[in-house]
C-alpha cells in the first residue's frame, strides 16, 4: 500500500512539474526561426521579421522580451498576420473602454517594433467583433501610428532598390452560415446577384474603383427583390469605405416584415426630418431603387427613392439625410447589404456622376453561374481578395500574402502567389510525442500547422506564434519569431 502511494505521490508530483513547465517556461520560451527564400524578382538581401498572434492582454515582461528580441534581429521590415487581441469575445459593443485600454498595450509593443521599412499587418479572426464597427477601432489606431494595415487590400512595399507587392487578408473566423456569399443566379431567363440567408449582416461591395477621385455626387440605381419579409433584410450601400476595409457607409435597408426603408448609416450619423420613406415592400416583386449623394463644404446629403417595379417612379425624393458630423463621408463605393431568411436578389446595378459620366453598370448577364463578379468583394470570404490582387499582377514583383490562415494557400497557389505567411495554428500550441498537434484549427491537413512548405508556385510558411489561446500553456511547442532572409537568386 506504501509503495502504491508514493508512486502516485511521484505521479502527481511529475505531472504538476510538468504543468508548471508548460504554463511558465514554454509558453514563454520564445524561439528565433531562421527561413531563407530566395526570388530571381529582388535584387537586395533583405531581413523581414514575421510574427503572428500576439494575443495581448496586457503588456507584461514577456511582451517586453519579445519587443527586445524582434528588434536585436534588426530587420529591414516587419510584418504581423494578425490576432493582436486575447479574443473576440473582449469586441463587444459594451467593453469599448476595454478595448481602447487593450489598444494601448498593443500599441506600445507594435510602436516599440523598429525596422527600416516599417510594419505591415493583417487582421486574424480575434481582431473581430460581431459588430465590426468597433473592429475598425484597432486598424484606426495601427494606422494613426504609421502602420501599414492591410484590411483585405493589396499594395506596394518598397524594400530599398526593390519593390514587393504585398496584399493583407482580414480574417474573420467566419462561415457560410454566418455571412451570406453573393453569387451569380438565374431567375426568369436573366442573370441577376443573389444572397441566401445569413445569420450575420452580410455584405458585398464594389472595390474596382479605378479612379477613386470620381466617386462622390453620383446617383446609384437598381433593382432588388426579397423571396420572404419575414425576418428578412434587405439594402444598399453608398459613399461605403468598405474598399478599404472600414465599416463606414451611408446606407437604405428594410430589416423585414412591416418595416420601412429607412436611412441607417454606419460609422457616422445622419439627421432629417424625412429619414424613413413609408415604403414596405412585398416579397417576390422587384423594387427599384434611385439614390443621390451629394457632397457640400460643409454637410454630406443623401437622397432615396424606391418603388414597385410596375409603378411609376415618384417625383420627389421620399427620404432626404444631412451628416454634418466630424465623421462625416465625403465619397466612397456602392454596396450590398442583407441579413436573415430568404434570398435577395439585385440587378441592373448602375453609378452615375451629376456630370453624367458612369462610373458603373451591371447587369450581371456575361458571368458564369454561382461565380464571383469581377470587383465585387464580399465581407467574410478573404478568398475573392487573392484574384483581385493578384490574377494580372506583372510577373516583375515578387508577391507576398499576409493571410492570418494559412487555409487560403490553394488558392494563393493558383494566382502565383510567390510567399504566404500565415499563423493562427499556434503550431498546434499543445503537440505530443509521435502524435503532433492535438487540436486542428484550420481546413489543412495537420503537417501544414507549422514550418516551410512548397506548393507548385507559392512558398507557405506558418509561424507557431507568440501568445497562447484557451489555456495559456505551451508543450513541445514553444513560441516563434520568424527570420526570413529574401535573397536574389
Amino acid at each position: 500500500m506504501k509503495k502504491i502511494f508514493k508512486v502516485f505521490i511521484v505521479l502527481i508530483i511529475t505531472v504538476m512539474l510538468f504543468v508548471l513547465y508548460a504554463v511558465e517556461f514554454e509558453r514563454h520560451n520564445v524561439k528565433v526561426e531562421k527561413i531563407t527564400f530566395k526570388s530571381s524578382k529582388i535584387s537586395d538581401d533583405i531581413k523581414m521579421v514575421h510574427i503572428s498572434d500576439l494575443h495581448i492582454l496586457h503588456y507584461t515582461d514577456y511582451e517586453n522580451k519579445v519587443l527586445k528580441k524582434v528588434n536585436a534581429l534588426n530587420p529591414d521590415v516587419i510584418v504581423i498576420t494578425g490576432d493582436f487581441f486575447p479574443g473576440s469575445d473582449m469586441l463587444e459593443m459594451g467593453r469599448r473602454a476595454d478595448i481602447r485600454k487593450n489598444i494601448e498595450y498593443i500599441l506600445k509593443f507594435v510602436t516599440g517594433l523598429k525596422s527600416k521599412y516599417g510594419i505591415w499587418v493583417s487582421r486574424g479572426n480575434d481582431d473581430f467583433s460581431d459588430d465590426i464597427e468597433i473592429s475598425d477601432l484597432l486598424p484606426e489606431a495601427l494606422s494613426s501610428k504609421g502602420v501599414h494595415v492591410f484590411t483585405s487590400t493589396g499594395g506596394f512595399m518598397p524594400l530599398g532598390a526593390d519593390t514587393v507587392f504585398v496584399a493583407g487578408l482580414d480574417y474573420t473566423g467566419y462561415n457560410i452560415r454566418d455571412v451570406a456569399d453573393l453569387v451569380i443566379k438565374e431567375l426568369e431567363g436573366n442573370k441577376i446577384f443573389e444572397s441566401h440567408w445569413s445569420r450575420k449582416n452580410a455584405y458585398s461591395h464594389f472595390a474596382d474603383l479605378k479612379d477613386e477621385s470620381k466617386w462622390h455626387d453620383y446617383i446609384y440605381t437598381g433593382r432588388f427583390r426579397q423571396t420572404r419579409n419575414k425576418k428578412s433584410g434587405v439594402g444598399i450601400t453608398f459613399y461605403s469605405q468598405m474598399h478599404k476595409g472600414y465599416d463606414k457607409f451611408y446606407r437604405l435597408r428594410q430589416t423585414g416584415e412591416g418595416n420601412t426603408f429607412q436611412f441607417s448609416p454606419h460609422g457616422t450619423r445622419v439627421k432629417g426630418d424625412s429619414l424613413d420613406t413609408g415604403f414596405s415592400p412585398r416579397f417576390n416583386r422587384w423594387v427599384n431603387f434611385k439614390i443621390q449623394c451629394r457632397t457640400f463644404d460643409v454637410f454630406t446629403e443623401t437622397r432615396a427613392k424606391v418603388w414597385y417595379e410596375s409603378s411609376i417612379e415618384p417625383k420627389q425624393w421620399m427620404a432626404v439625410a444631412r451628416d454634418s458630423s466630424n465623421s462625416r463621408l465625403k465619397a466612397g463605393s456602392i454596396g450590398l447589404w442583407t441579413a436573415g431568411m430568404g434570398d435577395r436578389q439585385y440587378d441592373d446595378l448602375c453609378v452615375t456622376t451629376l456630370a453624367g459620366d458612369t462610373l458603373l453598370y451591371e447587369d450581371f448577364e456575361v458571368y458564369p453561374l454561382e461565380s464571383d463578379p469581377p470587383g465585387w468583394l464580399d465581407f467574410g470570404y478573404p478568398e475573392e481578395v487573392i484574384p483581385f490582387y493578384f490574377k494580372d499582377l506583372p510577373d516583375r514583383y515578387l508577391s507576398l500574402l499576409l493571410a492570418h490562415t494559412p487555409s487560403y494557400v490553394y488558392e494563393a497557389d493558383k494566382y502565383n502567389v510567390d510567399l504566404m505567411l500565415s499563423g493562427h495554428t499556434h503550431g498546434g500550441q499543445i503537440r505530443m510525442p509521435f502524435v503532433g498537434p492535438v487540436y486542428n484549427n484550420t481546413t489543412m491537413d495537420k503537417r501544414y500547422m507549422k514550418g516551410l512548405h512548397k506548393f507548385e508556385h507559392t512558398t507557405l510558411y506558418v509561424t507557431r506564434g507568440i501568445g497562447t489561446v484557451l489555456v495559456p500553456a505551451r508543450i513541445f511547442c514553444p513560441p516563434e519569431i520568424t527570420l526570413i532572409h529574401l535573397k536574389a537568386e
